[in-house]
Order: structure tokens, then C-alpha cells, then sequence
């Protein structure tokens, strides 16, 4: 979020010497803005998805050791055998991990796109 209050403060500012704004740089600032936007919300996501796997990798070290596995449906408890327990958990464990994985690329992505964005807008606006 600093970079985007730099570049807002930097895009906000005024100087001595007059820099005309195009609507490309106007184009170019909002899709910061946006991609940044998305950036943030992808860090609170990608936290939680680590959560999940790391609940999921647990849950799966239990039932590798558990004698009686049940499952809750809605207020019940029904039994299920710990082999298909474990295969079910580790069959959510690795789609969790590849939701991860994705939103990491996505991640690196958007973090290439700002730097790009933010030293196109520098090289124009320098600190003003």
C-alpha cells in the first residue's frame, strides 16, 4: 500500500514546472491503482489458502493415526473408513495446493505489472 500512496502523492503533487498529463498516464495510474487493488485482496487470500493447507496436511496426519474417524453432516456424526478419509484429504489438500500455487503466479504477475507501471510513471513524474 506505500507504493500506491507514493504514486497517488507523486501523481497529486505539483511543481515549479508544469507536466502535462495524458490520458494515457491517467489510463496508466487507474490501472496501478487496479492492479494493486487486486494485489492486496490476493495477499489476504493466498494467507488464508496457507491456513487451509496447513489445516488439511494436519487433518490428514490425524486420520493416518486415528483409530475411529467420523465426519460431521449438518448436527451428526457418521463413520467413515480412515482410509477413505485420508484419501479424501488429500485429494482437498492438493487442490487447495494448487489454488495456492495459482494465486502465487498470479501474485508474482501482478507484482511485475506495478514495477513496470510504477517506473514508467517515475521516469515521467519523478517526485512531484
Amino acid at each position: 500500500s506505500n507504493s500506491f500512496c507514493t504514486l497517488l502523492e507523486m501523481a497529486s503533487k505539483r511543481d515549479q514546472t508544469a507536466i502535462d498529463v495524458t490520458w494515457e498516464d491517467q489510463r496508466n495510474i487507474c490501472t496501478f491503482g487496479r492492479i494493486h487493488n487486486r494485489y492486496t485482496q490476493l495477499l489476504d487470500m493466498i494467507s488464508r489458502k496457507k491456513t487451509d493447507v496447513d489445516n488439511l496436511d494436519d487433518a490428514c496426519d490425524e486420520v493416518l493415526i486415528a483409530d475411529d474417524v467420523k465426519i460431521v453432516f449438518g448436527e451428526s456424526f457418521a463413520h467413515v473408513d480412515a482410509d477413505d478419509a485420508g484419501s479424501a484429504l488429500e485429494a482437498k489438500k492438493e487442490a487447495a495446493e494448487a489454488e495456492l500455487q495459482a494465486m502465487l503466479a498470479e501474485k508474482d504477475s501482478l507484482d511485475a505489472a506495478m514495477k513496470k507501471l510504477k517506473a514508467e510513471l517515475y521516469a515521467k513524474f519523478g517526485s512531484q
